[in-house]
């Protein structure tokens, strides 16, 4: 039968029945989707729309090939992101890593950990209200839970704050950049964060090893000491197939 105009092509249609048969357990984290064949002749489609079905899902991050073996509903938890919790002073002020309120009892690891001493960029400069003359750490790092790449973080700190702390060397220590500041005088009390999505640039989706059509969220966020001086900026590139963003309010 003809397809009416407005009706979705048959393969969405396909894709949306098995993201839903995804979400209500019937094929659960890790189970083993049907294959091409299968599908096809259930739908009464040729495979090479439950080829494309397929292909849907898997750029929506729900499925993953795996050679030889078909296509599975991935088992990755997401990365429960608490922006309220994971900055409070209690969290990162007691020597405590702000990832400990994300990734519970997974494994992190900083790859690719780099400090460089260089010229304010102009955007950067701007947010840190100095001018572009003027030095700053950047400290750019980029961090695995489980072994999967999940985020690209790069921060700078002016030099004058910087100087003389573990801000300047790979290990950072307990508690990270934002205690070594407060141990310097110069500890953050306000934080602004700027999100947008958006699809990565080829290094971007090389650095982090996306899947295709993964989207990203980019995140800039700013430091402030009580006196309104920005100490830090830190710009976060996320696959955001892997994380749930959380913000609470109180009331």
């Amino acid at each position: 039968m003809p397809r009416q105009s407005g009706e979705p092509p048959k393969y969405q249609e396909i894709a949306d029945k098995l993201r839903g048969q995804i979400g209500d357990g019937t094929y659960p984290p890790g189970s083993l989707l049907p294959p091409e064949r299968k599908i096809a002749e259930a739908e009464g489609v040729a495979v090479g729309t439950a080829r494309r079905a397929l292909a849907v899902l898997r750029d929506e991050g729900y499925t993953e090939a795996r050679v030889g073996a078909g296509v599975y509903v991935r088992t990755w938890r997401p990365i429960v992101r608490n922006a309220l919790k994971r900055l409070s002073s209690s969290q990162w002020g007691e020597g405590r890593s702000i990832w400990d309120v994300d990734i519970d009892d997974r494994h992190l690891e900083a790859a690719d950990v780099q400090i460089e001493h260089i010229p304010a960029p102009a955007d950067i400069a701007r947010l840190l209200d100095i001018d572009e003359s003027q030095l700053v750490y950047r400290r750019n790092r980029k961090y695995l839970v489980d072994g999967v790449a999940v985020m690209r973080s790069t921060s700078y700190i002016p030099e004058d704050l910087a100087r003389g702390t573990r801000i300047t060397q790979i290990d950072s220590g307990p508690g990270g950049t934002y205690a070594r500041l407060r141990e310097a005088g110069h500890g953050p009390v306000k934080f602004r964060e700027e999100l947008r999505c958006r699809m990565p640039s080829a290094a971007e989706a090389e650095d982090l090893g996306l899947a295709a059509a993964t989207p990203v969220v980019e995140m800039c966020r700013s430091a402030q000491r009580a006196d309104g001086r920005v100490v830090e900026v830190n710009r976060m590139i996320l696959d955001a197939s892997r994380y749930l963003l959380v913000y609470d309010f109180p009331a």
